[in-house]
């Protein structure tokens, strides 16, 4: 959660350019909202799966779990375009708890994602709006780049973190359901309107 002091300043400033792009640009920013213990992946998965039957071009990321050894999941991302599969987590030993995302997997989904926004795709998956987000950090400026190309963008978000992306988007975003029927509903609404011809979907 965001203090009053630190954190608090670049997510308004950050709020302050997300709604003067959005006057500009008219992009349409939307989360999916899921619980801690949900399968938001796989559900990911389905929603890729359909659009693209339909002839959707999608870039940017998806995540799966790798082997698990020592009780510590080897989180994967895997590139939407080329199939390239990167882990993004440390193993910190047997008597570590839990994984710790590795620098080199943060760069790893920043270039996929610049990728796909340079390739113009008809939609960009960034796997979350979480922790590093919320601190100001991690795939904020991914995001950022998106939406200043007119992208509208979709990420997906839980709490604790909930509050930190709503003060990010500065009350300018759409929140769905984790559910297949709806996002892809979402997505044809945005796709038939005149004003836009492009959606982003960030994880």
């Amino acid at each position: 959660m965001l203090t009053d002091s630190a954190n608090s300043a670049p997510t308004m400033m950050h709020q302050a350019r997300g709604a003067e792009m959005v006057h500009d640009l008219a992009p349409v920013l939307a989360a999916i909202r899921y619980d801690r213990d949900f399968d938001i992946n796989g559900t990911l998965r389905q929603v890729v799966k359909r659009l693209q039957e339909t002839g959707v071009i999608i870039g940017g990321v998806l995540q799966e779990a790798g082997f698990c050894p020592d009780e510590c999941c080897a989180q994967l991302i895997v590139d939407i375009r080329t199939g390239r599969a990167e882990r993004i987590t440390q193993d910190r030993g047997r008597e570590s708890r839990g994984c710790k995302l590795d620098p080199r997997g943060l760069a790893a989904i920043s270039y996929c994602v610049a990728d796909a926004i340079a390739a113009s795709v008809d939609l960009v998956i960034i796997n979350k709006f979480g922790r590093a987000e919320s601190e100001g950090d991690g795939l904020l400026s991914c995001i950022e780049d998106a939406v200043s190309t007119g992208i509208p963008l979709l990420t997906t978000v839980r709490e604790p973190y909930v509050a930190a992306r709503n003060l990010y988007n500065g009350g300018l975003a759409v929140e769905l359901p984790p559910r297949a029927d709806t996002i892809i509903e979402w997505y044809d609404a945005r796709r038939s309107d005149g004003g836009l011809d492009r959606i982003v979907l960030a994880v």
